[in-house]
């Protein structure tokens, strides 16, 4: 498993599909892209129908030869890192409510993503229906 990525967001503090794409698709994301699906032959990525994957992320994902599965946003049955998110919120809340430093929090964030190992993730991926 990768870590997570945190954007870098100026003065409009919002993601949009040009700040996805070039700080995502464009950078981590390509990397870990061509590492591991590089000779697979069609590799699918799971995306949600948020405005932020569309425009200026199309031409990308063809570039790189994804072919994408669109569901619903927040659709917890139909993509498993809903699950994940869920539950590192709950946690942040009841645990870390105290920080109020962003690096702090960005270190809890990406040891609490480091702490999932592959099991838990092949568990959600199982309880999919086909």
């Amino acid at each position: 498993m990768r870590p997570g990525v945190f954007f870098t967001l100026g003065e409009e503090k919002t993601v949009n599909s040009t700040v996805y794409r070039d700080q995502i698709l464009t950078g981590p994301f390509k990397k870990f892209w061509e590492e591991l699906f590089g000779d697979v032959k069609e590799p699918i990525v799971m995306e949600n129908n948020a405005p932020v994957y569309k425009k200026v992320c199309i031409p990308i994902r063809q570039e790189l030869g994804m072919r994408c599965h669109q569901h619903s946003p927040n659709s917890l049955d139909l993509n498993p890192i809903e699950n994940i998110w869920a539950h590192m919120k709950s946690r942040i809340v009841k645990e870390y409510d105290h920080i109020t430093s962003i690096n702090a929090m960005k270190e809890v964030v990406v040891n609490m993503w480091m702490e999932f190992e592959d099991g838990r993730w092949d568990h959600l991926i199982e309880s999919m229906s086909e």
